[in-house]
């Protein structure tokens, strides 16, 4: 009877430790920026998981400075690992892999730093040094960076593309019908065809959408809840703040702005187009305008700031709900 009961309490014990060895945790160190969703996406992981493992109700409630559990199951440290960040290029175009990444003057973390540069942005590598990769930022500026932070990329699109990519995608023109008039006003006007039309926010003006280059003058301005001016904005106001400036008026909301202009398939999308996400819950709560290759600008409450973010995976992937396409009526 005692073999029976001894048993009995070894099998609860060996589902224990088999569970416990399937949840393992590592410690993470909050650092300024940081916030619970911002750490849950940078890890893979579901926001509730998080608050749960470390048993928090409120997700605001983070300081820099605090440790937290992060879970890892089985082998996905040594999986992280192996799908690390492509090698950096000797030479060529590499994109930042993170964010807040420090250009020095030389190939050393006493060197002074020149700038601070985000994820997403694109650089050309000059050379390497050990660790070190020498850059040249696309303002001009050539500097220093980590290597580890650099993955390969695409170059750039020249104006040349760009206005070949968007006159690709015009439907062909409907055949003219035959008219003394039109034919002597045509005449009359040779470059009316040839002027772009300012009526929609996406109309393309120095190789990229007019919308789209204003947005990006207000990278790294700070997040302000209800805010919507230079200086601060939150989602909508960051959106309709930038419409605002080509003569469109938009609701300082997102929800409400998911009601104006018209729907875009996600295979359709264009720079100057707004994206919508659901981020609390059933309800759409956030709103950026998307700038093409796949990623889009934003005011980030969790980052603080406005800054670029991608929609092909991750955390604004999973959270995708559609778009809008806005023009002036």
């Amino acid at each position: 009877m005692a073999t029976i009961v001894r048993l009995g309490l070894i099998a609860p014990l060996v589902s224990l430790i088999v569970a416990a060895s399937a949840q393992r945790t590592i410690t993470y160190t909050v650092q300024p920026g940081d916030s619970l969703y911002t750490i849950a996406h940078k890890h893979g992981l579901r926001l509730p998981d998080l608050l749960e493992v470390n048993n928090l109700r409120n997700p605001h409630a983070l300081q820099v400075g605090d440790q937290i559990k992060i879970p890892v199951k089985g082998n996905a440290a040594a999986s992280a690992q192996r799908t690390a960040q492509p090698a950096a290029p000797a030479s060529g175009w590499a994109e930042l892999n993170t964010d807040r990444v420090n250009i020095r003057t030389a190939p050393s973390t006493d060197a002074k730093r020149i700038t601070l540069v985000d994820r997403w942005t694109k650089v050309q590598v000059l050379g390497r040094q050990g660790d070190w990769s020498r850059i040249r930022l696309q303002s001009g500026t050539t500097g220093w960076v980590l290597a580890k932070y650099l993955s390969p990329t695409q170059p750039p699109q020249t104006r040349k593309q760009v206005a070949k990519r968007t006159t690709d995608r015009k439907p062909a023109p409907r055949p003219a019908r035959a008219s003394a008039s039109r034919t002597a006003q045509t005449q009359s006007q040779p470059t009316a065809s040839k002027t772009p039309a300012t009526t929609d926010a996406s109309a393309v003006a120095d190789g990229q959408p007019t919308v789209v280059r204003r947005a990006l003058k207000y990278l790294g301005t700070r997040y302000r809840y209800g805010a919507s001016s230079a200086r601060g904005f939150d989602c909508s106001g960051f959106t309709s703040y930038i419409y605002r400036q080509h003569g469109i008026s938009l609701p300082h909301n997102s929800a409400a702005q998911y009601r104006v202009g018209k729907p875009v398939s996600r295979s359709e999308l264009r720079p100057g187009d707004l994206v919508f996400f659901r981020t609390r819950g059933n309800r759409i709560s956030h709103v950026g305008i998307y700038i093409g290759n796949g990623k889009f600008v934003h005011a980030s409450s969790a980052r603080g700031r406005v800054r670029v973010d991608t929609l092909t995976s991750g955390y604004y992937h999973q959270r995708y709900v559609g778009a809008r396409r806005i023009t002036k009526k």
